[in-house]
């Protein structure tokens, strides 16, 4: 039986580059990096030359703006708490406002909550419009005189929508110009490492997330962009690692795999639109010429194109996700954080104000590997079941 896997927005393979680039640094070069000897500073290069890989890729001014964390979890987790709690703790602040919109990650929204909880910050959670998108100025509407941060992300991870992040940062510049306290702009940038301009010169953001094992990287490594005068506490305390921000042995292995991947992703960004573009849209007519019945819940003007999230009214979205794994083919009711979860997927509830809707519905997400061929198979297996 045939395998497909169509689950790429929930994690990818290690390309092989990436691998034979990380290699040596298990066994061969595996010195302490903070060691002093000349055999642990060998360690250190290989960090430093892999965050002035990504310092290029980013167009950052500093080396020092790049900070590793275990994950794009953690990098939300450290660019909300380490803003939020500096505002709070160091300057008295004592109910910040954050921006924000109802449809973001995980690791986004329960922090926050978490903050609300204690009543450490006001959060003002945008909706979406009907076409799952938050208009700019919309977010900057909703500013106040104590708003002290915009969190939103660059590429939705259910839907792959496109947020329109480069406005939103045209025009919180012009704002910043005239605020006596500058408001702070932080992207989720974890699903759009293979497709998305990641200039942050262009994105004028202040904080950017970005993840290692969305884009054929190792597991266990991201970063956080901290750019430069930009006030964070530190979470992890000990030692001080990465420039006294986050405490802890640096994995180096990771941190050369992560850049090589995005060294690799950052030189075939066109030819991977090009490619899933390709897919996405075979995807989309094979199952109009096999007269499957199904609405499509990501704005394609829009999107990434590895993200393709559709509605089929025929079956619920568990019974679909049931048969099609039988069938050894993977994909996704939601995003990996939530998969567990018996509830339809909130983002797609959010955006068409419908549960029914969302326990419906399941996302696709293609891979560098996947082929035509792999399409034909999945539809196949859908008519056998939704006709």
């Amino acid at each position: 039986m045939k395998e497909v896997y169509l689950d790429y927005a929930a994690t990818t393979p290690l390309r092989k580059e990436v691998k034979e680039e990380m290699e040596k640094y298990f066994s061969e070069i595996f010195a302490n990096p903070v060691s002093l000897h000349s055999f642990g500073q060998r360690s250190l290069k290989a960090i430093d030359e892999s965050r002035g890989k990504i310092k290029e890729i980013l167009n950052a001014e500093s080396y020092r703006e790049i900070i590793f964390t275990a994950s794009s979890t953690e990098a939300n987790n450290y660019a909300l708490k380490g803003l939020i709690f500096y505002f709070y703790f160091k300057k008295g602040y004592k109910k910040s406002h954050i921006i924000t919109s109802s449809i973001e990650h995980p690791s986004i929204l329960d922090t926050l909550a978490d903050l609300e909880d204690l009543e450490i910050i006001e959060v003002t959670y945008l909706k979406p419009k009907e076409d799952g998108l938050i208009e700019a100025q919309e977010v900057i509407s909703q500013i106040r005189e104590n708003t002290i941060l915009i969190t939103l992300h660059y590429i939705n991870s259910e839907l792959g929508n496109r947020e329109p992040v480069e406005r939103i940062g045209e025009i919180l510049e012009k704002i910043n110009k005239e605020r006596k306290e500058k408001i702070f702009y932080h992207l989720d940038s974890a699903q759009a490492g293979l497709t998305e301009n990641l200039n942050v010169k262009d994105l004028k953001c202040d904080l950017m997330t970005l993840s290692s094992h969305k884009i054929y990287g190792p597991k266990g490594i991201a970063c956080l962009y901290i750019k430069s005068g930009t006030p964070i506490l530190r979470l992890i305390s000990g030692s001080g690692h990465e420039f006294d921000l986050r405490g802890g042995t640096e994995a180096v292995p990771l941190i050369v795999g992560f850049a090589k991947a995005m060294e690799l992703a950052f030189n075939e960004r066109e030819k991977n639109i090009k490619h899933f573009k390709e897919i996405r849209d075979y995807f989309l007519q094979r199952l109009k010429e096999e007269n499957i019945s199904f609405e499509v819940n990501t704005n394609l003007n829009h999107s990434s194109p590895k993200i393709l999230n559709l509605y089929f009214p025929q079956k619920l979205s568990q019974e679909i996700f049931l048969y099609l794994d039988f069938n050894k083919i993977y994909v996704s009711p939601g995003t990996a954080c939530k998969s567990r979860s018996p509830e339809p997927s909130y983002m797609v509830a959010e955006v068409f104000r419908n549960k029914e809707r969302a326990k419906r519905s399941l996302r696709f997400s293609f891979g560098l590997e996947t082929t035509k061929e792999d399409i034909d198979y999945v539809v196949y297996v859908l008519k056998k079941f939704l006709i």
